[in-house]
């Protein structure tokens, strides 16, 4: 069975060591999800024979992001980055603390390009690595979203979309920033979603408002009881999220059905305290070695 994945953000790297070869970071970041999902196969599924390929879209070329690679500083943010930085770091607080959390990080009428006040009230509640995790994450969704250069945006989904249409896969597995840009995709061109049985997102932003989910294109348009709700992409016969309770990205924690219909099963695990988002921990994790058991049995 034909599994193809799609990277998250922080890959970067890949395309630097491999002297800004396409196809060798291709390859490289496509051996890792192999190993890592051999592993967890090997782990929890022992009697599953393991995936001979694991191919995985790589588009972190297609973003030129403001924060260096390597670092999380906040004050390099763009004005759109420092936007979705104040925005998650409201939501993310307010799902860990209740509405509290409000008077923590107010800025008494101060732009949200103000980024000061709420990224130390990350670091005092939460630590460093959730401050450094969203300023990455809010860095790499402003260069997907900005209105300015949507080049950087169709390129990516363009990226998607080919490989979609070359290997026809029948499960796709889609971490981070990469399962937006597969959900549009896959909602822009229902032709493309012809044949996959199951599409799994891992450590989704999708349903963040004021982050993701109110920028999506096409935009969502179901009206639920709680207002406008997204679908499951047409065509697509399951999808299946995965979230850490502890990921910063994957927000609200539990909760992505309220925002969508047609999912079919919103999967929390606590993997891995230091390091919820990565995807390492979410390939070898033993949902996921369940839930592709099911369908590559």
């Amino acid at each position: 069975m034909s599994v193809l994945g799609v990277h998250g953000i922080g890959n970067r790297r890949y395309f630097t060591k491999a002297g800004n070869d396409l196809a060798l970071a291709n390859r490289a970041i496509g051996a890792d999800w192999l190993r890592w999902i051999g592993q967890g196969g090997a782990k929890h599924a022992p009697a599953r024979p393991p995936l001979e390929a694991l191919p995985v879209v790589y588009y972190a070329d297609c973003l030129d992001q403001d924060i260096p690679m390597g670092t999380a500083d906040v004050e390099s943010l763009g004005p759109l980055g420092r936007e979705l930085f104040v925005t998650w770091a409201e939501e993310f607080g307010r799902a860990s603390l209740g509405e509290q959390w409000a008077d923590q990080i107010s800025q008494n009428g101060a732009h949200k390009w103000v980024v000061r006040k709420p990224a130390e009230a990350l670091v005092k509640h939460f630590g460093e690595q959730v401050r450094d995790l969203l300023a990455r994450a809010s860095d790499a969704l402003a260069c997907y979203f900005d209105p300015l250069d949507t080049c950087r945006r169709e390129k990516a989904r363009q990226r998607v979309a080919d490989a979609l249409r070359e290997r026809r896969p029948r499960v796709v597995l889609a971490h981070s920033l990469g399962s937006v840009v597969t959900y549009e995709v896959l909602c822009a061109d229902p032709d493309l979603g012809e044949g996959i049985d199951l599409l799994v997102t891992l450590g989704s932003p999708l349903g963040v408002p004021g982050v993701v989910f109110d920028r999506l294109d096409p935009a969502p348009g179901v009206k639920g009881v709680a207002g406008v709700k997204g679908i499951r992409p047409p065509r697509v016969k399951r999808w299946v999220n995965i979230a850490d309770v502890g990921d910063p990205v994957a927000l609200p924690p539990g909760r992505l059905g309220e925002r969508f219909e047609g999912l079919d099963e919103n999967i929390t695990v606590s993997l891995n305290v230091l390091n919820p988002h990565g995807v390492k921990n979410y390939l070898m994790c033993r949902e996921l070695a369940d839930v592709l058991g099911r369908h590559l049995d």
